[in-house]
């Protein structure tokens, strides 16, 4: 008799707990609320028109980039390995915002958009706050923002046919706030469009020229950044006016 009714109480309390099993699955929603940036796949950069990833989404490839971005960003979901840089301006320009592998990141604060123009993916976070890989190797390349960000120029060297410079003339359309010289020569600028012109440096003393030595890139010190008005490419700092 003992025995059985030991039996039947272990058989009532499996009963029961299988009823509050199923009760409790009786109780979810047919349609559960999507877990935000789930659907972004692995490997990919996921930009979406919509906050908290909803809304119409992008995907691009670990390594991606886009200078000119045409499309609107309220949220992004980084699921690759690299470090991926968002930019309010196009040519990585403007403010920035970084987001490291695995996170998710939003663009609307206060009912303000921020406005995505320009993105890139990169190794490290450091790369997010310069654009210098942009210069080809040969190129002199001049930037509209600090750190090699910004709107970039290629300057193909020229004769000059009254000076016999060998370089470029320009206007404050280019102003130069940092530079890359990718060439064998040394580079001399100057505040003049004629290769002429002098500035103090820190020092006190009066100089004619500004050197960026070969193969070197630099942001233009404040009280020159976006004064130069030519340069030219020379053998020896020597030969810089």
């Amino acid at each position: 008799m003992t025995i059985s009714r030991t039996h039947i109480r272990r058989g009532s309390l499996i009963t029961a707990v299988l009823a509050l099993i199923s009760s409790a699955f009786l109780v979810l929603p047919a349609n559960a609320d999507p877990v935000p940036f789930e659907d972004c796949p692995q490997g990919r950069f996921c930009l979406y028109d919509g906050s908290g990833g909803s809304g119409t989404r992008t995907d691009v490839a670990e390594g991606a980039k886009d200078e000119q971005y045409a499309g609107t960003v309220l949220s992004v979901k980084n699921n690759t390995r690299m470090w991926a840089c968002v930019y309010t301006a196009n040519q990585y320009g403007g403010s920035l915002q970084t987001v490291k592998p695995g996170n998710a990141d939003a663009y609307v604060t206060d009912g303000v958009r921020w406005v995505v123009s320009s993105y890139k993916l990169v190794p490290t976070r450091a790369l997010c706050f310069t654009g210098y890989e942009r210069c080809e190797n040969g190129d002199v390349c001049t930037f509209a923002e600090r750190g090699g960000r910004g709107a970039m120029t290629v300057h193909v060297p020229a004769v000059d046919p009254a000076t016999r410079n060998l370089g470029n003339s320009y206007g404050a359309e280019v102003a130069p706030k940092s530079v890359w010289n990718r060439t064998g020569k040394h580079l001399c600028f100057y505040l003049q469009p004629d290769y002429t012109g002098t500035w103090t440096g820190d020092d006190k003393k009066t100089y004619g020229a500004y050197v960026v030595l070969r193969g070197d890139s630099i942001t233009i010190p404040g009280t020159l950044a976006g004064e130069f008005r030519s340069h030219e490419l020379v053998n020896g700092t020597s030969e810089c006016q």
